[in-house]
């Protein structure tokens, strides 16, 4: 399938490869140069996105749609990924697949999750164990939902009689499900484990596909759309996505 790329596209790459070797550079007072910009290139050479599975009807309509009438429906997701979230690159109104607050948490190691492959091999492994970080982390432990507030943003929870204003603190934001007729304790999103982490963030869903012939972008925030156009250009593959091409997860968390 031929993909139209375009020079945002590469700008986005090159920005990725930027902060990997800034990144490998700050890890260690002991890194040189040469490893950084290995670091960088092997970031630049990665693809932006990942495929994954999401099952369920906590995003139904707009993901899953069958989810309610059909326990073992399943969506083909195309996730751009987000190494390193913050207020830059998250906004209010995008869906994102993240690591839950909720999941039982194994111990981490120095660089990242632990089990992963993060040990020696110089920077090339390394910026490979970041891709392998996320891609574990979509298969196992994704929650997907909405972005409904972003830092400094003012909330009101609860009924009219006993309700609560709260500003969400910096460094997290509000996720909600998008399916309305699902509530706590049967949904599971902020209302049950309050403001989350940006840092959990792992992407955001681009593109969903129930088959090669039922497919569509999902609406993010404007932001996040305009953003990602040029990514979905470059990278989408119907074929792929709905074959399981590409390394895909397994199905989002409930």
């Amino acid at each position: 399938m031929a993909h139209r790329v375009s020079a945002r596209y590469f700008g986005l790459k090159l920005g990725e490869a930027l902060q990997a070797a800034a990144a490998a550079a700050q890890s260690s007072a002991t890194a040189s140069l040469s490893e950084a910009l290995q670091r960088g290139m092997a970031a630049y050479r990665a693809r932006l996105t990942m495929p994954m599975l999401i099952g369920g009807a906590a995003m139904a309509p707009t993901l899953n749609p069958k989810g309610a009438s059909q326990p073992d429906a399943v969506e083909h997701l195309l996730v751009r990924l987000l190494p390193r979230p913050s207020e830059r690159s998250v906004f209010a109104g995008d869906v994102v697949a993240f690591t839950s607050p909720l999941t039982l948490a194994v111990a981490a190691g120095p660089a990242g999750v632990a089990g992963l492959p993060l040990g020696g091999g110089g920077a090339a492994a390394a910026a490979a164990a970041d891709q392998e970080e996320l891609a574990e982390r979509l298969r196992h432990s994704a929650m997907v939902r909405r972005v409904a507030a972003m830092p400094g943003d003012e909330l009101v929870t609860g009924e009219e009689e006993d309700s609560e204003s709260f500003v969400v603190p910096e460094g997290h934001c509000w996720v909600l499900a998008d399916n309305e007729a699902m509530q706590p304790p049967h949904v599971i999103d902020s209302r049950s484990f309050g403001p989350l982490p940006l840092v959990n963030i792992v992407g955001r869903i681009l593109y969903a596909a129930r088959s090669e012939s039922d497919h569509g972008p999902v609406e993010n925030s404007e932001e996040g759309m305009a953003a990602d156009a040029p990514v979905v250009e470059a990278e989408l593959d119907i074929g792929a996505l709905c074959g399981g091409g590409g390394g895909g997860g397994g199905p989002g968390e409930e």
